[in-house]
């Protein structure tokens, strides 16, 4: 039996998974936490029965006292440390959003727990660390993100000197062929493939999305910028590519469906039977694939950036994005904006090494830049 804690049951990846592991024999939950939303976690607890639940907002903390009176409950960033001491789990599945949690997934890291990783985040800004620690501990890290999960699979067993080029396959989002100035919010929430949540859909009509999984593949699979590709893919069934010094390509392909890479990062390297159809490749017809367009796009040259200078900027590009995007969520900055406010966030802030405080401080300091650009324009 394998036992196992969701960071984040409450968001997208978080309710896929525990719709995975409902399908999987001999798999079950132990550990279940979310941030905020406390009516949700009570009913997957008393679906799943876990032994402990958290809560990081300590604000709805009585909310779960009087609901699992019989689950030992956690609360804020320390709880969910000590949900990770306590826990006899073997997987973390990592799935909050941003840097939630990150002391805690390095405790589970020093216990060896395998680290499901959804949370691209936690490479973006301390990757370095993460991956330091990673190979102390000899822990397993296996991405749930399916374009890293497709390389993932690529590379099983084989030699990084092999590799030519690693090929991030992107959707184009919503504005693959259209226009990216004086557009609406609804449209920007319309993405083409997949269901996700707000942050991440604005994400990928920017394309920063795919500029994080640039730096997020970096720390993954130890390979400098120049050999981290993108290449715009509309029908999103080729989720990424490995190139090979002779010339030759791997690539997995799928129907878009979180829950196979959700899956693989359980069970690898062993396959289990799953909820996904299979792709029906008679019916595909063709795929595509072309360059994308940089200035378009402009976060993806900020991220090849921020990676290039490294230090505390990967942290402040962030940082910087994922307050440019709440500003745009609010009504308060322009979607073509927002690697507008990114770039001059990076352009003011001096790159230095540090550690975790060090990072976290830094992607504080890029969201209040931001504010502060946005309130002296308004």
């Amino acid at each position: 039996m394998k036992n196992i804690v969701v960071f984040g049951s409450t968001g997208s990846i978080g309710k896929n998974t525990l719709e995975v592991i409902k399908n999987l024999p001999n798999y079950r939950i132990t550990g279940l936490a979310t941030f905020s939303n406390y009516k949700l976690l009570v009913n997957q607890a008393r679906t799943f029965k876990p032994k402990y639940v958290a809560i990081y907002n300590a604000k709805y903390y009585t909310h779960l006292k009087g609901d699992l009176n019989k689950t030992r409950i956690f609360c804020g960033e320390n709880g969910l440390i000590e949900m990770i001491k306590n826990t006899d789990a073997e997987i973390l599945v990592a799935a909050f959003a941003s840097a939630v949690g990150i002391k805690a997934i390095i405790e589970a890291i020093k216990k060896k727990m395998r680290i499901a990783l959804a949370t691209k985040e936690i490479l973006v800004s301390f990757g370095e660390i993460v991956m330091k620690l990673v190979k102390e501990y000899k822990t397993e890290l296996i991405p749930i993100d399916s374009e890293h999960s497709a390389i993932y699979q690529c590379l099983e067993g084989r030699d990084v000197n092999e590799i030519q080029a690693i090929i991030l396959t992107a959707s184009g989002g919503p504005f693959l062929n259209k226009p990216i100035e004086n557009v609406k919010k609804i449209d920007v929430l319309n993405h083409p493939i997949w269901n996700m949540g707000k942050k991440i859909t604005v994400d990928s009509a920017t394309m920063m999305n795919k500029g994080l999984e640039i730096i997020e593949a970096h720390h993954l699979f130890g390979l400098p910028p120049e050999k981290i590709k993108v290449l715009i893919h509309p029908e999103a069934i080729c989720h990424s590519l490995v190139q090979f010094v002779d010339g030759s390509f791997l690539a997995q392909l799928s129907v878009p469906d979180m829950r196979l890479p959700i899956q693989y990062a359980l069970t690898a390297p062993k396959r289990m039977v799953s909820l996904i159809k299979n792709l029906n490749l008679s019916r595909v017809r063709q795929l595509n694939f072309q360059s994308p367009d940089f200035k378009k796009f402009a976060g993806l040259k900020l991220a090849y950036d921020a990676l290039k200078i490294g230090r505390s900027m990967p942290a402040v590009l962030n940082g910087a994005n994922e307050e440019a995007v709440r500003q745009f969520l609010a009504d308060r900055l322009k979607f073509s904006d927002i690697p507008k406010v990114i770039k001059k966030t990076m352009n003011a802030h001096q790159a230095f090494q540090g550690g975790i405080e060090d990072y976290l401080w830094a992607e504080n300091w890029a969201r209040q830049f931001v504010r502060k650009i946005i309130e002296e324009v308004s």
